[in-house]
């Protein structure tokens, strides 16, 4: 990132609802989902054009961004096991805390998973429970089964 580039935070729509973009030039900060968790739904939203190009052009694949989550380095290595997860396929946390190294890891795993400041491109949605059931989603349930159906998956199991 150029020391010139001016960080930027807009509103976007996006075809699960409301988020926020934050971005300089070509990387990208946080796109998170608005109306849970740390970003209430705003009383007066407004998207702005120049963050809804972007945003666009992110959620369609455009090529030429940089993700740049900031995060603890245990963090991060959790974000980038997860951007090794294929469009359509699931893993669950206890696979993530193997994949890093860190196999007794499970609950910091799934604490790091939730603290992503990057959803939908960094594929937090693909993260399951062991035992098949749904787990959480820091935007709520609900966008994350829309993501999941999205990528063909309809059945989940019920907690046990």
């Amino acid at each position: 990132m150029s020391s010139t580039a001016t960080r930027k935070s807009s509103y976007c729509h996006t075809k699960w609802g409301a988020a926020i973009l934050e971005w300089s030039d070509q990387t990208i900060f946080r796109l998170e989902f608005v109306g849970l968790g740390p970003y209430p739904y705003p009383a007066s939203f407004k998207s702005d054009p120049q963050g809804q190009k972007v945003c666009n052009a992110l959620l369609k694949g455009q090529p030429g961004y940089f993700l740049a989550p900031q995060g603890t380095a245990f963090q991060k290595a959790v974000w980038q096991a997860l951007l090794s997860i294929p469009h359509g396929e699931l893993r669950s946390y206890q696979e993530i805390a193997q994949a890093i190294g860190r196999p007794q890891s499970v609950r910091a795993v799934a604490n790091a998973i939730g603290a992503n400041p990057i959803c939908v491109l960094i594929p937090c949605h693909r993260v399951i429970r062991s035992d098949g059931s749904i787990g959480g989603y820091s935007s709520g349930l609900a966008i994350k089964r829309q993501l999941l159906v999205r990528e063909g998956h309809t059945q989940f199991a019920e907690p046990v």
